[in-house]
């Protein structure tokens, strides 16, 4: 299976505290107030094929991250994280682990003032992000981070609106085991993006991004629209999809395709049950997105994440439990079947225990059928956030 297809260019989007909280009457106050916030973690990660130079590979790391927001000084606050990474041993001559894991040293991920006045936020500068089409992703030892202006406003009764603009990005590693810089993101990107819940049970999200290239071409912009709509009937939850995206390559190729997704799950006592189809049209690869957290697709699995190459359908079935004694057991089966015949599985198992509100643990486990390229690949994190 390919890989998701990521853009080279970088945007963030971010939807800070949304109303305005009682403000301290000076800065000292304010600072006062300030919230401290961190996370000790180690993580283990191995992987393996039948044969070849990077038959095994594995990589244990340590590492953590320190945040302190301040107190709102009339709308005010200001936010700093710090987070390390310190390879402890790694077994990998191919640098199967180069791009996301084999990384040491300290770097300052958020750094950011916002501003908020009755329901308008503005949030500007190093920021974490968590939506449909920006995200960046926390499964490795390092979070990525973006660099930019937001402005959200709920005014609209259950809605949500954002619009931001973001040119620079920090990834997982600089690819020679250090930790990365904010670099450039091309010319930057555009987005903007919707939420409303006006309907009882229906939750309808949409946003749009446009990603300039770094020669400023507009005919090479690449877009992506992405919309969802969630119905809930307890216990039951219908969801659809849909990807409509246009990589803004040049040339007389192809540049445009369509996703479309529908996904059953619902929860029953301890026990949760999901089912997930997804299909994509002949044509381009789809663009899942900016940043690797950018992964929604339905069918998405556990260690290998999404596929978006043209022409696939694919499905996927989760079952899961949780024993209520802070153990939870699930398993998954993926499958991915594209025009030209590749067949390729993901059959995971993957369990979490939280030993108390502050320390957990959590262990996966996946073998790969049809064409994929691994045997099997394991993952053991253990967080300790304060």
């Amino acid at each position: 299976m390919k890989k998701i297809a990521k853009l080279s260019l970088v945007a963030s989007l971010a939807v800070a505290g949304l109303t305005t909280t009682v403000s301290a009457d000076s800065l000292a106050q304010a600072f006062a107030d300030a919230k401290v916030k961190g996370e000790i973690k180690s993580l283990y990660f191995q992987k393996e094929k039948e044969s070849g130079a990077d038959a095994k590979s594995s990589i244990w790391s340590n590492g953590g991250n320190l945040s302190l927001t301040t107190g709102s000084y009339y709308g005010l606050k200001a936010g700093v994280t710090f987070q390390t990474a310190h390879v402890g041993n790694i077994d990998d001559e191919a640098g199967n682990y180069a791009k996301d894991m084999d990384v040491s040293g300290s770097v300052m991920s958020q750094a950011f003032l916002s501003y908020g006045i009755e329901n308008t936020t503005v949030k500007v500068g190093r920021q974490y992000i968590k939506t449909r089409l920006v995200a960046g992703s926390g499964s490795r030892i390092l979070k990525q981070s973006f660099e930019g202006i937001v402005l959200a406003n709920t005014d609209l009764p259950q809605t949500t609106l954002v619009v931001a603009y973001v040119d620079k990005y920090q990834n997982r590693t600089d690819l020679n085991g250090n930790v990365p810089k904010f670099d450039q993101a091309g010319d930057g990107a555009y987005t903007i993006y919707a939420k409303n819940k006006s309907i009882d049970n229906l939750t309808l999200e949409a946003q749009y991004l446009q990603a300039k290239p770094e020669n400023g071409s507009l005919d090479d912009d690449a877009k992506i629209f992405y919309a969802q709509a969630a119905y809930k009937l307890s216990p039951i939850t219908l969801e659809v999809q849909t990807y409509q995206s246009d990589n803004g390559a040049a040339g007389n190729v192809e540049t445009k395709n369509k996703e479309y997704g529908v996904k059953l799950s619902g929860k029953f006592g301890g026990f949760s049950a999901a089912a997930a189809y997804t299909t994509i049209d002949s044509g381009a690869e789809i663009e899942s997105g900016i940043g690797s957290g950018a992964d929604e697709i339905f069918t998405a699995a556990p260690i290998s994440s999404g596929n978006y190459d043209a022409q696939t359908d694919a499905y996927k079935l989760d079952l899961g439990y949780k024993f209520g004694n802070g153990l939870g057991l699930s398993a998954s089966y993926t499958d991915w079947e594209t025009d030209g015949g590749d067949d390729s599985s993901e059959t995971n198992i993957t369990a979490k225990y939280k030993f108390n509100k502050n320390l957990s643990t959590k262990i996966m486990y996946s073998t790969f059928g049809g064409d994929y390229s691994y045997d099997y690949r394991s993952r053991v994190y253990l967080s300790y956030k304060f």
